[in-house]
């Protein structure tokens, strides 16, 4: 025997979410992780739970008498004081009852008397947001509605209200899934929304992927734009643990009670691309969150998130200077790199792997080592109807050779030449026009990405 439950459309994703997780910790409390499946339902959820409704009500009874008897939950949730808190505690006369979520409700506009989630009850909680971060926490989302697309007056905004069972759902569901921690003086709520069918081992997979992030976390004041790109990168099991979800990310201060920030709902699957192609992508962002590379990390951020190629370049250079030290130079690692250019960049592996091109980015590289940076600058900004691209190369190969004689008498010398500059072959000059001839974007940005990383195993034994 299965019985099915449903959200109440509120239209709140965050609050949907929440209440659908508190439905199904009611239900694998009841019968155990492998009796319980929940699916999104594009606006609500359904939970599927091989079970009946009397041991369902018998366990939410039990399940908030234990959690939500004492104050420590309800004032401990950001939004949450006085009276809300009081009017959320469960005693053992309570008697609550599920029954009302075997149906789903109509989907239509609340009328100003009813709740957001259209269930009758006596026990009616204003101002509500599911309690998810603070109690205006709706009331900086309606700002955004159609109104003020159509440049038409925005009528004001009725308090929202819950009835007490979707609000201790949703404090069952907040508490059970979502990932709550500091950024600073920011506190930090969010909720996995998820794209796919869940099961019961997916969700206590999500428990203790929060529990983790608590223990691990750091805590530093890196960029609010960034959160998901770190979140993800410092939980390595989160790639396959969240891989189908959106994250709903609040984000909160104190200022006379919590203040919303901001409010985000961020896809995740390029960023989890990204963080499971290789440990070297997961080990970028672990140096520039150590280096405090600001800048780096949003651009990164850029490129990942929205599959940006423009700021490319731009974030090699940044990585470079904010990272490497007075006596030493950072550069990308070669995976990265390769990974930039062919799964973003769609640059095709001609291109990327032909000696000739590497040959000449080792010679670029030597100058990014040198940190004299012109020679990367002018060709980003080289263009194809112009010489710009040619003159820039022929330039740098003039200076190159220079400045071998002057390594080579040094040499001679003694001396220790530590960063040796490579002078390529004209065949290797030539392919790589030829190559530009064909794709000129495409070749000049793998010239100098390829430039701002380390040498391949091959490259580093020939420059000894």
């Amino acid at each position: 025997m299965s019985i099915t439950l449903y959200t109440p459309a509120t239209g709140f994703p965050d609050l949907e979410a929440k209440i659908a997780y508190g439905l199904a910790r009611v239900g694998i409390e009841a019968y155990g992780v492998d009796k319980l499946k929940l699916k999104n339902m594009n606006g609500f959820f359904q939970i599927i739970i091989n079970g009946d409704i009397e041991t369902i009500n018998k366990t939410f009874n039990l399940l908030c008498q234990r959690i939500l008897s004492s104050t420590y939950i309800p004032f401990s949730t950001p939004g949450i004081a006085g009276r809300s808190a009081e009017g959320m505690k469960v005693t053992l006369n309570d008697k609550l009852d599920l029954t009302a979520y075997r149906s789903l409700t109509a989907i239509s506009l609340n009328k100003s008397s009813e709740t957001v989630c259209r269930h009758p009850s006596k026990d009616k909680l204003g101002n509500v947001i599911g309690f998810a971060t603070s109690t205006s926490y709706h009331h900086s989302r309606d700002a955004l509605d159609i109104s003020i697309q159509q440049n038409i007056p925005r009528r004001p905004t009725n308090p929202k209200k819950i009835c007490k069972i979707c609000g201790l759902l949703s404090l069952l569901g907040l508490w059970y899934i979502s990932f709550i921690f500091n950024i600073g003086n920011i506190e930090v709520m969010i909720v996995p929304i998820p794209k796919r069918e869940l099961t019961g081992t997916d969700l206590q997979s999500i428990f203790s992927l929060q529990h983790q992030i608590r223990k691990e976390w750091i805590n530093k004041n890196f960029p609010q734009k960034v959160l998901p790109l770190i979140l993800l990168s410092q939980i390595p099991s989160s790639a396959d643990i969240l891989n189908g979800f959106d994250l709903f990310i609040a984000l909160l201060s104190r200022q006379q009670g919590y203040h919303v920030d901001g409010l985000y709902q961020i896809p995740v699957d390029n960023y989890l691309n990204f963080l499971r192609k290789t440990p070297y992508n997961s080990a970028t962002v672990e140096i520039l969150l150590n280096k405090e590379a600001y800048n780096s990390l949003e651009e990164l951020n850029k490129i990942i998130f929205y599959q940006n190629t423009n700021t490319l370049t731009q974030f090699a250079r940044y990585y470079t200077q904010e990272t490497s030290g007075d006596t030493y130079t950072t550069l990308l690692y070669p995976a990265t790199a390769r990974y930039l250019l062919k799964e973003v960049a769609m640059i095709k592996p001609e291109i990327i792997e032909n000696p000739a091109l590497e040959s000449l980015a080792r010679t670029l590289r030597y100058f990014i080592r040198e940190r004299k940076y012109s020679y990367a600058d002018d060709l980003r900004n080289a263009r194809k109807d112009s010489r710009d691209f040619e003159e820039t190369i022929a330039k740098m190969l003039r200076e190159a050779e220079l400045r071998r004689v002057q390594q080579e008498q040094e040499r001679k010398s003694g001396k220790n030449i530590e960063n040796w500059v490579h002078i390529p072959n004209m065949e290797d000059i030539k392919t790589v026009f030829s190559l530009a001839e064909r794709d000129f974007e495409g070749t000049k940005l793998a010239l100098i990405i390829l430039a701002f990383s380390f040498p391949t195993k091959k490259e580093a034994q020939d420059e000894v």
